[in-house]
């Protein structure tokens, strides 16, 4: 009589990756660091939770506002990535601090200036106002009680390619927090192979 067992899984074995190793592919899809940039400006965790979840945990410290970088006024290890808590729209000027965040990222490509907004969250109205590249603009954006809208990003990856750049934004919804990558538009599926978690602001 023959007996048939059922062959055990073997577990899961977690790869771990360096964080060098992950620098160096976030590179190869657009995503570096600005110069002279420590690795000691970047760690908030243990090295250890950095290489067991490969590139989200890096990805978040590489797009947090840092007091421990100093380089003039700027305070982003970055400009390829963006992650903040969304909950931040609560009263006239929230949208201008974030647009100007943005206008750093995208300033190779797009001047902007003139930056204005208008947040009455009661009265669910809300506007930005700017200038890039010498034509003024001014959009209506949708209120969802202090949470920012998603709309931004849209506009302004529709800005990108009006401009002739090749550059789009890309987010994450990770819970509270967005995560918002700004790479090439073909480098958008090199970038979900090494972490599936992104969709686009934009079909452009």
């Amino acid at each position: 009589m023959f007996r048939f067992f059922k062959r055990k899984k073997s577990p899961q074995v977690r790869v771990r990756i360096s964080i060098e190793e992950q620098l160096m592919n976030l590179s190869r899809v657009g995503i570096t660091l600005k110069k002279d940039i420590q690795m000691k400006d970047l760690l908030d965790r243990d090295i250890r939770a950095y290489e067991e979840n490969p590139y989200i945990h890096l990805l978040i410290s590489m797009g947090r506002e840092r007091d421990s970088v100093e380089n003039g006024n700027d305070a982003y290890p970055t400009n390829d990535v963006w992650c903040f808590d969304r909950e931040c729209i609560e009263d006239h000027g929230d949208y201008v601090e974030k647009l100007k965040r943005m206008a750093d990222m995208v300033e190779s490509a797009i001047s902007v200036t003139e930056i204005q907004d208008y947040v009455d969250i009661e009265a669910g109205e809300a506007w930005i106002a700017f200038n890039a590249n010498g034509t003024n603009y001014r959009h209506s954006l949708p209120v969802r009680d202090d949470w920012m809208s998603l709309e931004v990003l849209t506009i302004f990856s529709e800005l990108l390619a009006a401009s002739g750049s090749d550059k789009r934004f890309f987010f994450s919804d990770i819970g509270n927090e967005l995560l918002v990558v700004l790479i090439e538009k073909d480098q958008f599926y090199p970038l979900n192979h090494l972490l599936n978690v992104f969709i686009p602001s934009s079909p452009a």
